[in-house]
């Protein structure tokens, strides 16, 4: 999952959130997996503390640690993603990562920045639409 899903889930946010929390939830009852990079992690604190509190984006970082697979970013995705032609670095990162563990597509509202993946990239909606 992209970084943006996941924030929707954690942060609420409307009209996006009902799509991320049943995804979450058909993680939860094993339906699906569900993979973060671990990139992702540091991303969403920093955007969770800013319309929160620090210790509010711990908890919910907590919670989501609990709900999915966390991927490792390492060197070889950094080298890959400086390699590619992502437009969208990170993107290009969370693209690599998801590929190193045979995901079977990218899920985010970010379409245009994942042109060039190698796999499909489908909405919340379109993911729980093929569990």
């Amino acid at each position: 999952m992209d970084t943006n899903v996941v924030i929707d889930y954690l942060a609420q946010r409307q009209p996006f959130w009902l799509d991320a929390a049943e995804l979450m939830q058909a993680g939860l009852d094993k339906q699906t997996r569900l993979y973060v990079a671990s990139l992702s992690f540091a991303n969403i604190y920093y955007i969770l503390r800013r319309v929160g509190t620090a210790e509010k984006a711990r908890e919910l970082l907590v919670r989501l640690e609990r709900l999915v697979r966390i991927v490792t970013v390492d060197d070889i995705f950094i080298r890959q993603a400086l390699a590619s032609t992502f437009s969208d670095f990170e993107d290009g990162i969370q693209h690599f990562a998801a590929v190193s563990v045979s995901a079977s597509a990218i899920v985010t509202r970010d379409y245009k920045d994942f042109q060039t993946s190698l796999l499909p990239v489908i909405s919340p909606a379109q993911a729980l639409l093929e569990i």
